[in-house]
């Protein structure tokens, strides 16, 4: 706790010195971006991002040592969630990994608009990671990167076809959503799982709803400042990517049965090398 507090603590005193802005200015033709509020919440959330990541990769590497196994692996998919946002938040905060857009709507604002396109990448590498802690095959996972194209497309356009492609997105999500939605209907009716997991993952699924909100009161229809649109991207991204990754990994471990998944796999290594020898026999 001592650790955390004095990297927390450090990294506000970065934030009252911030000069990202200042050192990375927004182009000049660019009216409407993020300033030095912004950017220091911006950083805030990237020590959130980079602490996790630094506790998953110690207790990763404390496991691997200790005894490697099924449960350690595990520990991998917040691990790369929380260092992808990492990254990406340092971008986000330095008023790095930017285009700009005329905009169509002038709710808050006239002119051009900051567009980060860094945070696309972002979720277009971190949602499929996510989609796995709900045991959410490849095929569904063509479906979150399509609603992420979706949403990335829109919202460099300037007529008002970009809410053709938010279309695809949210179509996409949906059906992304009703697949969620079974598998956590089964799973309140597993007695293995965890009433409290559950929760979360209900809680999750509301915020996942939020995503479509947020793009479109700041890219699709300029209602917030891009500062406003930190703030509320940045909590959601929290939530998804940092904080429900890890919690849900807490319950999948103390669930997994190690010595099943050890035998499944000395099964499956053991089938394949017999079935090597006959075909070498074949031949």
């Amino acid at each position: 706790m001592a650790v955390a507090s004095t990297f927390i603590h450090n990294n506000l005193e970065v934030m009252n010195r911030n000069t990202a802005t200042k050192v990375n200015p927004t182009n000049s033709l660019v009216n409407m971006h993020i300033t030095d509020h912004g950017s220091d919440w911006l950083w805030a959330a990237f020590s959130v991002f980079l602490l996790l990541t630094i506790i998953h990769l110690l207790l990763f590497l404390y496991g691997n040592f200790r005894k490697p196994g099924v449960k350690n692996s595990l520990l991998v998919i917040p691990l790369f969630t929380n260092a992808v946002f990492s990254v990406f938040y340092f971008t986000y905060a330095s008023n790095l990994g930017y285009a700009w857009q005329a905009v169509e709507f002038q709710h808050a604002g006239t002119g051009l608009r900051q567009i980060f396109y860094a945070k696309f990448v972002a979720w277009f590498v971190g949602w499929p990671a996510v989609l796995a802690l709900f045991e959410i095959v490849t095929m569904k996972f063509i479906f979150v990167e399509i609603y992420v194209l979706g949403l990335l497309i829109g919202s460099i356009i300037f007529s008002t076809y970009k809410f053709g492609y938010f279309t695809f997105a949210v179509f996409f999500q949906l059906l992304l959503m009703v697949w969620v939605g079974r598998d956590l209907h089964r799973s309140f009716k597993s007695p293995s799982h965890s009433n409290i997991a559950n929760f979360f993952l209900i809680f999750f699924y509301l915020v996942w709803i939020l995503y479509p909100v947020a793009w479109g009161l700041s890219e699709g229809g300029n209602v917030i400042q891009p500062d406003s649109e930190a703030v509320f991207y940045g909590i959601l991204d929290l939530i998804t990517f940092g904080l429900m990754p890890t919690i849900l990994i807490f319950f999948a471990i103390k669930g997994c049965d190690e010595e099943f998944f050890s035998k499944l796999w000395q099964y499956h290594v053991k089938s394949e090398a017999e079935s090597i020898h006959e075909n070498e026999k074949a031949c």
